[in-house]
């Protein structure tokens, strides 16, 4: 009975140990990231604090990022493009107020820390 408990419990650890991973990219910039199977997720933690939209959005933050660094080296109107419309896109969990206050280019690459931060803060 104890053999077959063990087993129970590995088999449990195992396969909620096994990862999958995301990926978003453009050009020369790739962030890759953790998804989760949230089902078996919610059933070990009761909860997902941080699920995988949040932690889609939070690459897709980085990759911002990652864009404006490699703009600044080079000035290619398609990274501009994909900086832009990172920018614009309608995240759940990182909101922008850029709907009623316009923001040129230059502000954006400026400002590209704070625009663009990726770190997920929870409470």
């Amino acid at each position: 009975m104890k053999l077959i408990y063990l087993f129970f419990l590995l088999t449990m650890f195992f396969s909620c140990a096994e990862k999958y991973t995301g990926e978003v990219s453009f050009k020369s910039c790739t962030i890759k990231y953790d998804i989760l199977d949230e089902k078996k997720e919610h059933k070990i933690n009761g909860q997902n604090r941080v699920g995988n939209q949040w932690r889609f959005e939070s690459a897709k933050q980085e990759l911002a990022l990652c864009l404006c660094e490699k703009y600044l080296q080079n000035r290619d109107k398609e990274i501009k493009e994909k900086i832009l419309t990172i920018y614009r896109d309608d995240f759940q969990y990182y909101h922008r107020e850029n709907k009623f206050k316009p923001i040129d280019f230059d502000s954006i690459l400026k400002s590209r820390k704070e625009i663009f931060d990726y770190r997920i803060l929870a409470d």
